[in-house]
């Protein structure tokens, strides 16, 4: 089944994958989306791989199943939509007389996703990079924010990052609407590592229990971590030498690694702006200025939920 959102320039209409799994009786309405970065594929495996397994026959409730969102950038394997050079999970909830991307985003918010129990976002770093597995949630008060957090520590994933209501984002925009979600990240590099998919369908899977859609108890994250982003970005363009590991403990003002200009010499430091954990790291040597190239973790709490 597809979603048509809008003709295009040369006439073909931009649309939207999607599968819905009805239950054998009504219940919750679970949505899982991925591909809202056209270069972030593990998702969009973990959707497919959703859409053969599940059993609707002992399913309670509905689940919608969106593999690809962004079907400009999948094509064209770029974060951004090509079409407008938008970054669609900045522009949530988007506008119906807007760009393509706003468009696309004012129709996954208020078309797709309107009547959802919940929502599970499935992202991850893109094709330059690799990063640990972390759960976001927003991070409000009431029942929004405290759905949100319950729902991330069912998910699985150890550590979690509290964020406030960022504008464009897609579980912000959706929490505005009275809808919980959470988005999720994990491998990156352009790949489909059976390892991160099949931990992003345990996930859905647990979710899925912890809504009492499927049979079995749900089980929760008992001791997680609490973390804050840190990007960290390129001073300048040139070789970058990374010094650090994905995982490794850092503390504030180590160096991360060397630029060198292409003559092989050293024109720039990276330092780390926290004490933390590197989250995530950009795998390509040669970068422009500007481009993130590493992602620090530092400790944090929640401000709203227990």
């Amino acid at each position: 089944m597809r979603c048509v959102v809008a003709p295009l320039l040369d006439g073909t209409l931009l649309t939207i994958p999607l599968e819905i799994v009805c239950g054998a009786a009504d219940g919750p309405r679970l949505a899982v989306i991925a591909g809202v970065h056209g270069d972030e594929l593990e998702g969009v495996r973990a959707v497919q791989i959703l859409s053969t397994t599940l059993d609707q026959h002992s399913l309670t409730g509905t689940v919608l199943l969106i593999p690809v969102a962004n079907m400009a950038a999948f094509a064209a394997r770029t974060r951004r939509n090509p079409l407008d050079n938008t970054d669609l999970n900045r522009v949530f909830p988007g506008r119906p007389d807007g760009t393509i991307s706003e468009r696309l985003a004012y129709v996954i918010v208020n078309t797709l996703l309107a009547d959802a129990t919940l929502v599970v976002s499935l992202h991850g770093l893109g094709a330059l990079g690799t990063l640990m597995p972390w759960m976001e949630f927003v991070d409000i008060p009431g029942s929004i924010g405290r759905a949100s957090h319950t729902a991330a520590l069912a998910f699985g994933f150890a550590d979690l990052m509290p964020l406030p209501l960022l504008p464009g984002v897609l579980i912000a925009a959706l929490a505005q609407r009275d809808i919980p979600a959470i988005e999720g990240e994990i491998g990156g590099m352009g790949t489909v590592d059976p390892a991160n998919w099949q931990r992003y369908v345990i996930g859905v899977m647990r979710v899925m229990r912890h809504l009492m859609m499927i049979p079995n108890s749900p089980a929760y994250v008992e001791k997680p971590g609490y973390w804050e982003l840190h990007w960290v970005h390129a001073p300048s363009g040139g070789l970058f030498d990374r010094r650090f590991a994905l995982g490794d403990k850092v503390v504030y003002n180590q160096q991360l690694g060397v630029m060198f200009d292409p003559f092989g010499e050293p024109v720039d430091s990276v330092v780390a702006p926290c004490d933390g954990l590197a989250g995530a790291c950009q795998t390509i040597a040669s970068v422009h200025p500007g481009d993130p190239v590493a992602l620090i973790w530092s400790p944090s709490q929640p401000r709203y939920v227990a």
